[in-house]
């Protein structure tokens, strides 16, 4: 049990790690500039969702780092860490889908996203002994 919650709350902090950067992205990306070629209607969505992702993100992050026992130990805590699991193996379909595989910075994505998603599962299959 306590090799689980050490592995979920590892977890957490790469996705706060994650929190961070995509807080950054505005400025990284100078998205003032770069969207203005969309229309309000899409670029709105665009940002919103970019919102949502933080707030998920930050979401995961902190019931990761700060309710790692509870998951452990409640009968839903199988789902949350499938779900948790899931976002990250989604975020690394949609880096070939959606961006292309573009060579060093797709491998950074996919390893960071990876990381998550092994120890989640690692935490899992040791809740399930």
């Amino acid at each position: 049990m306590k090799a689980s919650i050490i592995c979920i709350r590892i977890a957490g902090v790469v996705c706060a790690f994650f929190v961070v950067s995509h807080c950054m992205f505005n400025r990284m990306f100078n998205w003032e500039t770069s969207l203005s070629c969309m229309s309000q209607w899409n670029r709105a969505i665009m940002l919103t969702y970019h919102n949502l992702i933080i707030l998920i993100i930050g979401f995961m992050s902190v019931v990761s780092v700060f309710q790692a026992k509870h998951i452990v130990e409640s009968k839903i805590g199988t789902s949350i860490l499938v779900l948790f699991s899931a976002f990250y193996l989604l975020r690394i379909i949609t880096e070939f889908t959606l961006f292309g595989f573009s060579g060093t910075g797709s491998i950074i994505v996919i390893a960071m996203c990876l990381v998550p998603i092994v120890l989640y599962f690692i935490a899992l299959f040791l809740k399930r002994i």
